[in-house]
């Protein structure tokens, strides 16, 4: 494994008088820069009358602003050779690119005119119709339906459960004011961080956004950090036209800061590697199940283990049986020497070979400064994988998550019963 010596690395840090942070890792042997911008917002922030407005506000700053109409923006990204995108989570929603070092100006001056849409309502009504298709298409993939089910049924009430897309009913009611008033409570300067990484120069991209951002003011008001009242147990619900049996299952899992997250991490991919993991061996390889699968997913204040397993109705309450018998067994027994080292050989790998270009690091630079208030190097992110010892993985499993597990299943209509 390799990645940029950090002897060459230099970590920039920055607060406009606006409130907006900039990071940047800058190395001066890359051929290329990666340009991102961090909103912290995502379906956590949404109140109930606003589920899906993150994304469905993401969608819409691609539309342009008021200077820029849609094509005009996709022919000015097409001009630079931009490779960019957008994606929007539960907890953030990121606008990111990579170019040429001499582009990247231009790159950061696009990126930041995508956060100032005009919201046309031309462009709503575009836009609706496009998530609107995203989400009936998310609908006829059972694989994606039992978590959105899953989820809302574990999570209770909390937003963090509604899902990001939003429901039809939802996106079809979205309003101009609705969706402004969100844009303006949400996307406040102190709320952003626009991140750099690879080549770059650092005072003129200071002096840019200054420039760039000049009008922009507000403050968004702080996150719900509280954690949900996660359900135990389990549900199950059926839909007309599958052929395959669908399960989603839960647990506690630990936060984005929590000194613990590498362990979970790594227990999660002990457990859940879908080719080599525990739950492969004892469900997938002996034909039991089409896929199996478990991953720790933190967030801010709170965490979870959630996996999935496919399987043919015929099978599943065998493969109900076999997965509690799993998660019960590592429970007492813990993870083998030899899991654990080849879960961290695997991160660690998975750390380097993102760290090897600009675009690949710019995420976790974001996350990094975001998480925990400061940028790992990868050398240094591996070292703590590789360090994080078995005992640190026994002390998460001494708290039983297991035990607080949330199994949900999703059938064909008129299958057996769920277990």
């Amino acid at each position: 494994m390799s990645a940029p010596s950090t002897s060459l690395l230099r970590v920039d840090e920055a607060r406009l008088d606006n409130g907006l942070r900039v990071v940047g890792e800058h190395n001066p042997a890359a051929a290329s820069v990666a340009v991102g911008v961090v909103v912290e917002t995502g379906a956590r922030d949404e109140r109930l009358q606003e589920h899906g407005v993150s994304h469905f506000l993401e969608h819409l700053c691609f539309k342009g602003d008021e200077t820029r109409g849609p094509a005009d923006l996709s022919r000015a990204f097409d001009a630079l050779g931009a490779r960019y995108n957008a994606f929007t989570s539960e907890e953030r929603t990121v606008y990111y690119g990579a170019v040429l070092p001499e582009s990247g100006l231009d790159l950061l001056e696009l990126l930041s005119s995508l956060l100032r849409p005009a919201l046309r309502a031309d462009d709503l009504e575009v836009e609706r119709k496009v998530v609107l298709e995203e989400i009936a298409m998310y609908a006829d993939r059972p694989d994606a339906l039992v978590f959105e089910r899953g989820a809302r049924a574990y999570f209770g009430d909390h937003a963090y459960g509604r899902g990001v897309l939003g429901t039809a009913e939802s996106i079809g009611s979205m309003g101009r004011e609705l969706v402004h008033d969100y844009w303006r409570r949400r996307y406040a300067p102190d709320n952003l961080l626009v991140v750099l990484t690879g080549q770059y120069d650092w005072d003129t991209v200071l002096r840019s956004l200054e420039r760039a951002t000049r009008e922009w003011n507000g403050s968004a008001p702080p996150r719900d950090a509280s954690a949900p009242a996660c359900q135990k147990g389990g549900g199950n619900s059926r839909k007309a036209g599958l052929t395959r049996a669908h399960v989603a299952f839960f647990a506690p899992g630990v936060a984005r800061a929590h000194p613990r997250r590498h362990a979970a991490a790594l227990l999660a991919h002990a457990l859940g590697d879908e080719d080599n993991g525990t739950l492969f061996w004892s469900l997938v390889e002996p034909g039991l199940a089409d896929s199996a699968g478990l991953w720790h997913d933190p967030a801010e204040g709170f965490g979870s283990f959630q996996g999935y397993v496919g399987c043919s109705p015929a099978d599943l309450e065998r493969v109900l049986g076999l997965l509690s018998k799993e998660l019960e067994r590592v429970q007492s027994e813990g993870v083998s020497e030899a899991a654990w080292q080849q879960a961290q050989r695997s991160l660690a790998t998975g750390v380097t070979l993102r760290g090897e270009t600009p675009m690949g690091r710019l995420v976790s630079v974001a996350s990094s400064y975001l998480d925990v208030g400061r940028v790992r190097s990868v050398p240094e992110t591996v070292e703590e994988i590789l360090g994080t010892t078995p005992s640190e993985g026994e002390a998460l499993l001494g708290s039983k998550p297991f035990d607080e597990r949330f199994v949900f299943v999703l059938e064909p209509a008129g299958g057996g019963a769920a277990g």
